[in-house]
């Protein structure tokens, strides 16, 4: 596996206070998907949210990485309150935070290379890249890869792709919703110890949902969910 990029800043030290969310569907009944949350999460660590379909794992994620908003409490990352950012702020902050899904969300017409530098063409960088998603692929085990289509690729190899695309931006945070739903277990294990690797090369903090107790049981701790509350942690 080739060396991690140098000038990687440490991953976030995560505080949630109270973090409640309902949804509230026109003409529908109110779904609360999380109700008081609290949890702090140490910067470079590994947790998996754990909990049944429909806990608030998924809800949870897109709060932490600044995709959608609470209705009541806080999330602090590294002394910075989201709910307090302006638009722009926020925006900026969801640029140190990369996203893994479980059904790849790659787009089918372009070739690897392409899906990886694709979070950053709308903004100006200081560096090549296409060389650097080059260097990611190969920080993967893509190297060779870069002009195959994901048709062309493998389950493991698509969500492969997905992690360096997450990689692209330099994030300090990487949420990953179900990164091994879609693998057989021989694959979703080289998944767990790439995102594993990739932690101690970059100091990632790292959060996860999963339904996989091999994957749950890697991580440095563990977060179990049920109807919007916080059951367990340990």
């Amino acid at each position: 596996m080739a060396q991690a990029l140098q000038g990687i800043d440490v991953g976030y030290a995560l505080s949630v206070r109270g973090l409640c969310r309902t949804y509230r569907p026109p003409g529908g009944v109110a779904i609360e998907a999380l109700r008081g949350v609290d949890l702090d999460l140490a910067a470079g660590s590994v947790t998996a949210l754990t909990g049944p379909s429909g806990s608030g794992k998924s809800t949870l994620l897109h709060l932490l990485g600044g995709m959608d908003t609470p209705n009541a409490g806080t999330i602090t990352a590294d002394g910075l309150e989201l709910q307090s950012l302006s638009r722009s702020r926020l925006v900026s902050y969801r640029r140190t935070v990369g996203f893994v899904f479980q059904h790849f969300a790659l787009l089918p017409a372009l070739t690897a290379r392409d899906n990886v530098l694709l979070p950053v063409l709308p903004y100006k960088v200081r560096y090549d890249r296409g060389q650097r998603a080059a260097e990611l692929l190969a920080e993967v085990g893509l190297a060779g890869r870069e002009g195959a289509l994901p048709s062309q690729l493998s389950g493991g190899q698509r969500q492969r792709v997905a992690i360096a695309r997450a990689m692209m931006g330099t994030p300090r945070l990487l949420v990953a919703d179900e990164p091994t739903g879609n693998l057989d277990s021989a694959t979703g294990t080289e998944i767990i110890d790439l995102l594993l690797t990739l932690r101690d090369q970059r100091q990632l903090t790292i959060v996860l949902g999963t339904h996989d107790e091999t994957l749950a049981a890697r991580c440095d701790r563990v977060v179990h969910l049920r109807d919007g509350e916080l059951q367990t942690t340990f």
